[in-house]
């Protein structure tokens, strides 16, 4: 492995953490969908990857569940002004 190769690893893990911290699903997604072509660097860096992965989707889901519940409320606003 080249120090390059773990540089560009890193940088992918410390961005996605970033991301997380910042609860920026969108930037997450991004991030998560987009694996360093050159691959990890060692295993330890593929469980790492593979953990944050895991957050992007339990964050993804809550935003769901979020925009979910918004657009319910949506509906009984707009019901509620129909009638």
């Amino acid at each position: 492995m080249r120090l390059g190769e773990k540089s560009i690893s890193m940088n992918w893990l410390d961005s996605l953490k970033i991301a997380l911290l910042q609860e920026d699903a969108q930037r997450a997604f991004e991030i998560s969908t987009n694996l360093p072509e050159e691959g990890f660097g060692d295993l330890e860096e593929m469980l790492q990857a593979r953990e944050l992965i895991s957050q992007t989707t339990a964050l993804l889901k809550q935003e769901k569940e979020k925009v979910r519940i918004a657009m319910q409320q949506i509906r009984v606003a707009q019901k509620f002004l129909q009638d």
